[in-house]
Formats: structure tokens, sequence, C-alpha cells
């Protein structure tokens, strides 16, 4: 009998603080330092969704609903290695709270987006939840170069529309604004996400063979020129390692992301095939 009043008593605890109720938009509250959680505190009639899996705790007058959001987007999902369905958590009576979490070590990152604010391109695996008035999709990386050598692949994920989304980094985030023209090199292991007014490149790491084979770096960096703001990550992600871990947690039950995404690399690199043999021959 004890037992059971202690669940009632806990089901009715104030987890918001009731000054916030009745807010102008959703409110937000990051916890934590490493391991950080998001607390999102819904009013009656608000929603948030986020990747599968993301939720960690909420209020019992919070609703969840899996969606797919259309063949479309179904699609693009499964391009990019993430869950096939999405959830989506809103506040049926009164104020209520849901809370999303991820097992990676790193820091939070707020990106707010309005008609005038440029769309933001991210790293795979990077988003945590989005606002409805967010819409998200995939992002090709257009210079072929780049989607080769740049350390993020073929395919990014791409957030628009208006509102606030959450992405989450590894290690401590830092964020610079460039202005037209600045350009900064950044390590790929580093780069989280650019507004679509930076253009993303590469270039080489100077000093020739003998700095590529024994300097660390590689032989080339990415290379990201303003206008627009550059989100960078302390702790260095390998591409190969990253996509590796992104299928074993996220494609386990989406092995036709898997596939779809093999054979998207395969046919682009039989596209760049036959381009250098053709231009070789043509010569």
């Amino acid at each position: 009998m004890k037992t059971a009043e202690k669940i009632e008593k806990v089901s009715k605890s104030e987890l918001i603080d009731k000054q916030e109720e009745k807010s102008k938009g959703i409110s937000y509250d990051t916890i934590g330092t490493t391991l950080q959680a998001l607390n999102v505190q819904l009013d009656k009639g608000e929603s948030i969704y986020s990747e599968a899996g993301k939720m960690s705790w909420m209020t019992q007058n919070i609703k969840m609903e899996t969606k797919s959001k259309g063949i479309s987007k179904a699609l693009s999902r499964i391009i990019t290695g993430e869950t096939l369905f999405i959830n989506v958590f809103k506040a049926e009576v009164n104020t209520g709270v849901v809370t999303f979490s991820t097992d990676q070590a790193g820091k939070i990152i707020p990106i707010e987006l309005s008609k005038d604010s440029p769309e933001v391109i991210f790293q795979r695996g990077a988003f945590l939840c989005a606002e409805e008035t967010i819409d998200l999709s995939i992002a090709i990386v257009k210079r072929l170069g780049t989607a080769l050598f740049g350390g993020k692949g073929f395919i990014l994920q791409k957030i628009t529309g208006h509102g606030l989304a959450h992405l989450i980094a590894d290690g401590e985030v830092v964020m610079y604004e460039l202005k037209k023209g600045q350009e900064i090199l950044v390590d790929q292991g580093n780069l989280v996400a650019y507004e679509t007014s930076v253009d993303f490149d590469i270039q080489t790491v100077s000093g020739g063979m003998f700095n590529w084979v024994f300097g660390g770096e590689g032989i080339f960096l990415g290379m990201l020129r303003g206008p627009g703001k550059v989100w960078l990550q302390t702790r260095k992600t390998n591409l190969q390692a990253s996509y590796t871990n992104t299928y074993q947690t996220q494609n386990k039950n989406n092995p036709i992301g898997c596939i779809l995404s093999i054979f998207i690399f395969l046919l682009v690199f039989l596209c760049m095939t036959v381009s250098i043999l053709t231009s070789t021959i043509a010569q």
C-alpha cells in the first residue's frame, strides 16, 4: 500500500516551474556538463519531435506518437542512416516536460532558425530534437572532391524553417561567425555544422609529401569560407568509426539504410572512375 501511495505522489509531483507555465513558445533547459540532457517544457497543444530512442523521461500528460512524415522523408532518413521513424511529443492537457539525451559525451547545441537566417547543414547523427516548424532533410555535398576527402561523406543533414532545433556534438563546442571571404581550416573530425551561406571545400596540407605522411593530419583539411556561422567540436571523430558506430546503433533495425548508403557510395565512385577514364582517353 505504501508503494502505491509513493508512486501516486511521484506522478503528481511538480517537475516544472509554475512561473514558466503559459510562457510564450516552448521553454528549454540544458542540464549536466559532460553527458548533457535537454529539458523541454510544453504547454497544452505544443509539440516537439526527436529521433527514435532519444527520450529519457516525461510527465504523464505528454503523448508520444511515432510518425514517418511521408515516403520522401522516410527515404531521406534511410539514406542518412537515421531511424526510419520519428517520435512526436505533445502536451495534451496542462503543461508538461519531456527530456532528451544520448549516450554521447558532449554538448547540446541550440540553433535558432528564422525566415531571414540561412539553413544549417550538419554531420549525420548529430540531430537531437526540433520544433515541428523545423524541417529535417538531407543535403548533398556539391563538390565531388569535398565529398570524397572532406571527411563528412556525400550526404549530410539539413534543417530549415523557423524555430529552435538542438544538435549534439562530441566534446566542447565553439562557434565562429565568419565574415565574407574569411576562411578557416578545420580538421575533418572537428566540423559539426555550418550555415548554407558558408562555402565548404577542401585544401591540401601545406609542406608536401613529408607533412602528408608524417604530420598526422592527412592530406586534406576542410576549408570553410564565410559569410556565416560554423560550429566546431573539440573531440575529433573519425569518419569511418563514426559511420560504423552509427550503423551499429541506429541501423541495427534499419538494414535498408545501410544497403542504400553503400549503393549510393558505389554509384558515385563508379561515376567518378568513368569520368577520369574518359578524360584520360580524350587526352
